[in-house]
């Protein structure tokens, strides 16, 4: 990682389709601090939400790290409990959730971020990946062991992705042709930044595997902010 002095929009250029708008329709709060937030879905304009979910709206969670259109494809990326990718030409729904069966219960994993690459899609979730070839929609399941706690991933190449987990020092490199973790190692020497709360996920660049990152050091009561782009 090189240190940067401030942090730069990398996907400030991307020319989006702009097929598909998210309507703010309300909200709820079913319990104390639970805050639920509804939307209806249009595409070129039409409202599809019905046709699509069978209802009037959809409960949808956005954030910075989820993008939600492919900027030359028909594609898209519905951040429901579904986790859907659709083709916004034909409405082809592909159910992108990750469930993990332990200790005698079943969970879906938890959303963390989605990115469109040329050809691909990438859904990060906190301990597992969903890689999507867009020209088949055949897609890839890839779950870690529990004590992973992914902050952002992206393809170094077609067959290997390299994560970052959240709350440490530590990045790995999944082969999907091995179907492993072929390398782990540090992000940054940790001597010349001690105290790593965690790593933070703040842009990608398009086409390419170009991302930045903030880190945060905390020591007592002090946190420290330094900006970072991978070499």
């Amino acid at each position: 990682m090189m240190q940067l002095k401030k942090i730069t929009s990398l996907n400030d250029f991307k020319i989006e389709n702009k097929k598909i708008e998210f309507v703010y329709k309300g909200w709820e709060e079913p319990n104390r601090g639970q805050e639920l937030v509804y939307y209806a879905l249009l595409i070129d304009g039409i409202d599809k939400t019905k046709e699509l979910f069978s209802s009037d709206t959809i409960r949808c969670v956005f954030n910075k790290k989820i993008e939600t259109e492919h900027p030359t494809k028909n594609f898209a990326f519905i951040p429901n409990n579904d986790f859907l990718l659709l083709n916004t030409l034909d409405l082809t729904k592909t159910n992108l959730k990750v469930y993990f069966r332990e200790n005698r219960n079943t969970f879906q994993d938890s959303l963390v971020g989605s990115f469109f690459y040329p050809e691909n899609h990438l859904l990060i979730n906190k301990r597992s990946l969903v890689l999507t070839d867009l020209s088949t929609l055949e897609s890839k399941k890839i779950k870690f062991k529990e004590d992973i706690s992914i902050e952002w991933a992206f393809l170094i190449n077609a067959t290997q992705i390299q994560i970052i987990e959240a709350f440490s020092n530590n990045c790995f490199v999944y082969d999907l042709k091995e179907e492993k973790i072929i390398m782990k190692r540090n992000i940054v020497n940790g001597s010349l930044y001690p105290n790593i709360f965690r790593w933070i996920y703040r842009g990608q660049e398009y086409q390419s595997n170009q991302l930045q990152m903030e880190l945060i050091q905390k020591k007592e009561d002090k946190s420290i902010s330094t900006y970072f782009k991978n070499e």
